[in-house]
């Protein structure tokens, strides 16, 4: 037996073990995942949601804060020995007056106590500048949680899309079985030739593989998938081509650069509230020589209280170079805003070209499917009559499978590419008016 005839026994040989081992899919475990349940899931399990918390409870604590240094006094011990190398003296000598001498080594422990009475809205302010700048931090966290949805999209539509390839595959593969059959009996009476036959199985046991690629990319894909959703899918897990798309949330962005801006109107506010007076109550109990009777040289207790008005102005001093960085941060933000803004304008350019583009596809895909198949349908029965052969029959039946695929490749794209879209667009509050330079 030559070596040509060997190699095609032996891929026959291949084909019937591996039609043996062909077995069903496994059912699917629940009910089908919907690509609406995947963007909840996705945005509950990322690990930016717990900045939002983060967030608030931050500027809690630092509001708590600010109210406590409001409201209780500030307390502060301090003590004190010295030397003087002189003390103050009184320029008299009268006959028979000693006049006290203050001592050149002096002692002082004193408690001070100072109670803010008004800031000029300092506390008000400060603790408004931390409620905007929680505002300002959630908005951040949002615009990443926004991306996940890209994320699962790409997902969720591989896995739809590997499951239309294999159910196509499988199909073919189940129509060369029937034509095996049939072309094996031609081979017992001599009007097939084994050639055919192993040609066959061949192109069946590329399409197992074919099959078995799919199942692992599907189960890879479902893996990924499931790390975004914080659980495990099993490789049986089913997916339901949607047929409408869920509506997408605003673009958080914009509400970021409206934020931003007020966060900070609120620095400027903060800046005119510190070059406010202060005013405070403050009292002193010590204990010391000299106290606040010089000429009384012995160790005693003393006290004083009052109110204190103070009134810092060296800010004015820089209030215009102040106001001027906060202009500049202003302009950087309408800056990034209009740079969003166009980068938006060219992806739904884009995006809406891929819409229409699949739609434009899907125009002609089933007239060329119908095509397909009347050719396929003529091979078939010049194949059975022995007029062509398999590998003729087998380049029309793989045609007519490439085009039924290509229409729901086409389908698919056309679903993430309007999910795309409608994620790129954002929801009604993407028109927002303090927006104005956004499309």
């Amino acid at each position: 037996m030559d070596k040509s005839r060997i190699l095609l026994l032996a891929l026959a040989l291949l084909g019937r073990g591996a039609l043996a081992q062909a077995v069903p899919p496994a059912p699917a475990d629940g009910p089908p995942l919907t690509l609406a349940a995947c963007y909840a899931e996705a945005r509950q399990h990322y690990p930016l949601l717990r900045q939002l918390a983060l967030n608030d409870e931050q500027a809690a604590a630092r509001i708590t804060r600010l109210k406590t240094l409001q409201q209780i006094p500030q307390v502060a011990l301090n003590a004190q020995a010295s030397y003087q190398t002189e003390v103050t003296r009184v320029p008299l000598d009268l006959p028979g007056v000693a006049l006290p001498a203050v001592a050149r080594d002096q002692y002082r422990l004193t408690l001070d106590l100072s109670q803010n009475l008004y800031d000029g809205g300092l506390t008000r302010q400060q603790q408004q500048q931390e409620q905007l700048g929680r505002a300002t931090g959630n908005r951040q966290a949002e615009v990443g949680l926004y991306k996940v949805r890209e994320q699962v999209d790409n997902l969720f539509f591989g896995v739809l899309l590997t499951d239309e390839t294999s159910r196509l595959r499988q199909g073919l593969r189940t129509d060369l079985l029937t034509r095996r059959t049939a072309l094996a009996a031609r081979q017992r009476y001599g009007t097939a030739t084994g050639q055919d036959l192993a040609r066959l199985d061949a192109e069946t046991l590329g399409l197992d593989q074919q099959v078995c690629d799919l199942a692992r990319q599907r189960a890879m894909l479902l893996g990924q998938l499931g790390e975004l959703l914080g659980r495990l899918l099993p490789p049986t897990t089913a997916l339901e081509l949607p047929a409408e798309l869920p509506p997408a949330p605003p673009r958080p962005e914009w509400a970021l650069y409206q934020q931003q801006r007020a966060q900070l109107a609120g620095q400027a506010r903060l800046l005119d509230a510190r070059l406010g007076p202060r005013l405070s109550a403050f009292g002193q109990a010590g204990y010391g020589r000299p106290g606040l009777n010089f000429f009384r040289n012995d160790l005693h207790a003393y006290g004083l209280g009052g109110l204190r008005l103070s009134w810092t102005l060296n800010g004015y001093t820089t209030r215009r170079q102040d106001q001027q960085l906060l202009q500049l941060d202003a302009e950087a933000v309408a800056v990034q805003q209009q740079s969003f803004a166009q980068s938006q304008r060219v992806a739904l350019v884009a995006q809406q070209s891929a819409v229409d583009r699949y739609r434009d596809l899907l125009t002609t895909d089933q007239a060329l499917i119908t095509l397909r198949e009347k050719v396929r349908a003529t091979s078939a029965v010049q194949l059975a009559n022995g007029i062509i052969g398999f590998a003729d029959y087998f380049a029309d039946a793989n045609q007519l499978a490439q085009a039924q695929l290509n229409e729901q490749l086409h389908r698919l794209q056309l679903l993430q590419t309007q999910a795309a879209l409608l994620s790129a667009q954002g929801g009604p509050a993407a028109t927002d008016s303090a927006s104005p330079t956004q499309p």
